[in-house]
């Protein structure tokens, strides 16, 4: 099928004005040499991957931003993250630190966060509000947030999410026993976390304007609280504009439909203004 000519043709590898240097094991940016058109710092998108996540499905979803002059934070989570919320809270808290950094701390920020990816950047809200003082001004630098097929439901589905991302896929029923007998055995250092972390979802967001991605068949998304979710924070004053489709696969709406995917995430981006607007995507 052709492509329209409104909308980027992807490849798997980074063009060749991005430059990448990786921090950490888990964090990498990509910075953009495009010339900022605004006058000021330049946007940076936080990218956070599902689990699992290949290095070219990530990139896919990086060349939809490189001509809107972004430089690009990539945060991977690791399962630990999720089966140990004090060790995601510590992980959290790192990458607050390291956007409180003089490297970034003057950045306008993007939030794009994917599946269990959603449930970091719940961690790094969480973080906030726990200590303020440290972290002050962190939602006030959020101009967007997009999320893509996030895991809404009870902690069966957060622990099914999870197990999706493992290989091999023998191994995914047997995570998930083991998985549920650890959170009732330690409930109150996971169980207890996971409920406070889905209330600051739905209680205490950040207020920036929302874009999220869902579909009516995905297995890991109760499609009843999903709306309820999207209800709530209309209901709080937040711009929600919401995507779903029928059928399409949990992280993975870019690959099934990419031409509405690329569209709705650009005419987002474009409401959100003050950003480098390419002359021709």
């Amino acid at each position: 099928m052709n492509q329209p000519d409104d909308l980027i043709t992807m490849s798997e590898s980074a063009p060749q004005d991005i430059t990448m240097d990786r921090l950490s094991n888990t964090i990498t940016l990509h910075r953009n040499n495009i010339e900022s058109l605004t006058g000021g710092p330049r946007p940076l998108l936080l990218l956070l991957p599902w689990h699992g996540a290949k290095p070219h499905s990530v990139e896919r979803y990086r060349q939809i931003y490189y001509p809107y002059g972004f430089d690009i934070l990539t945060v991977e989570s690791s399962i630990l993250h999720f089966l140990w919320p004090q060790y995601g809270l510590s992980y959290a808290e790192q990458v607050l630190d390291l956007l409180h950094s003089e490297l970034f701390s003057s950045h306008p920020l993007v939030i794009h966060a994917f599946s269990l990816g959603g449930f970091l950047f719940v961690q790094m809200i969480a973080s906030t509000l726990r200590d303020t003082s440290r972290y002050s001004g962190f939602k006030a630098r959020i101009t967007g947030q997009i999320f893509d097929s996030l895991v809404i439901g009870n902690l069966d589905l957060m622990v099914k999410g999870a197990s999706q991302m493992l290989n091999p896929p023998f191994f995914q029923s047997f995570f998930r026993r083991v998985a549920l007998f650890f959170f009732w055995l330690l409930s109150g250092y996971t169980v207890n976390h996971y409920q406070t972390a889905i209330a600051t979802l739905w209680e205490r967001p950040c207020h920036a304007p929302i874009l999220i991605f869902y579909s009516e068949n995905d297995p890991l998304c109760d499609n009843t609280k999903m709306e309820s979710l999207l209800h709530g924070w209309r209901r709080k004053g937040i711009p929600v504009f919401g995507k779903s489709w029928k059928i399409s696969r949990h992280a993975g709406h870019l690959r099934q439909h990419p031409e509405e995917y690329q569209s709705t995430l650009q005419n987002f981006l474009q409401s959100l203004g003050k950003l480098h607007l390419p002359s021709k995507l």
